[in-house]
């Protein structure tokens, strides 16, 4: 993959990585994982899409420390990238916290959209005890008690099948999450528990929407999003019976699937 570096008012700096060729995917990972999360999926997407893949964990500025940083403001990445690369229009998939990132720039920027997926991510907004909940976890890592958290947070995001047949897929994972620095885990945590409900952007939305979601998530209300993921005008469900937040590790094979139904029905229908 070619890694890609801009600099940009705000972030100072800009990484992304690009493979592929063809029409543009603007693969967004969540929270707190890192461009190798899509490992398995990558590879056969690059052989029909140009593929991009924000790295948002490699970004740099004094931003970082800066209590604004928001879902808005991370979203204008997507827009620079788009701009570099001289684009005019994208799909954007992001999974969990990539996907809060995609439904903010599509409240901003819906006329770059031929489709949106939402991967383990919703448009609703947090209620008030999860924002709570949020809190705490901030002051627990501006603490010192990010390795205790994020073991915790990362076991949880699989279901604890996967977890005691992939025992080396669940360390790898842990350990990604745990190299993250400090600052960047703050930063980007408090904009997840600072983003607003983003429901109307689905509802309005004159693209496809894609919702993939997983029966076993424990960190979603499976009821609550069953019935926010029909918002949108034209609506792509899927429901994946046994995995939880990590499909895309957890199935890899028919996440794949799912991802090139959509992006081939966004890039290739007739409009």
């Amino acid at each position: 993959m070619q890694k890609i570096e801009l600099r940009h008012k705000t972030f100072e700096q800009i990484t992304y990585y690009k493979t592929g060729s063809g029409p543009a995917i603007l693969l967004v990972h969540g929270f707190p994982a890192n461009v190798h999360l899509w490992r398995h999926v990558l590879p056969e997407l690059a052989k029909h899409f140009t593929v991009l893949l924000p790295a948002f964990f490699e970004t740099k500025g004094d931003w970082l420390k800066n209590d604004q940083t928001s879902m808005d403001m991370l979203s204008d990445a997507f827009l620079d990238i788009l701009h570099y690369e001289q684009l005019d229009k994208v799909l954007i998939a992001g999974h969990s916290m990539g996907g809060y990132m995609g439904l903010a720039f599509a409240t901003k920027y819906p006329e770059k959209l031929v489709g949106l997926s939402l991967i383990h991510s919703s448009s609703l907004g947090d209620d008030a005890s999860r924002v709570e909940g949020r809190r705490k976890t901030v002051t627990i890592l501006e603490n010192g008690g990010k390795s205790i958290f994020l073991k915790k947070m990362v076991r949880a995001l699989f279901t604890e099948t996967f977890n005691s047949g992939y025992p080396d897929v669940l360390a790898r994972q842990t350990e990604e999450s745990i190299a993250v620095d400090d600052v960047s885990l703050v930063a980007f945590y408090r904009a997840i528990m600072l983003r607003v409900a983003t429901v109307d952007t689905v509802l309005n939305a004159t693209y496809p929407v894609q919702n993939i979601i997983g029966k076993k998530d424990t960190l979603a209300n499976i009821t609550k999003e069953l019935a926010a993921e029909h918002l949108a005008k034209l609506n792509f469900v899927s429901v994946f019976d046994n995995e939880a937040h990590m499909a895309m590790l957890e199935n890899p094979q028919r996440m794949l699937a799912e991802l090139m139904h959509f992006a081939n029905f966004c890039w290739y229908r007739k409009n």
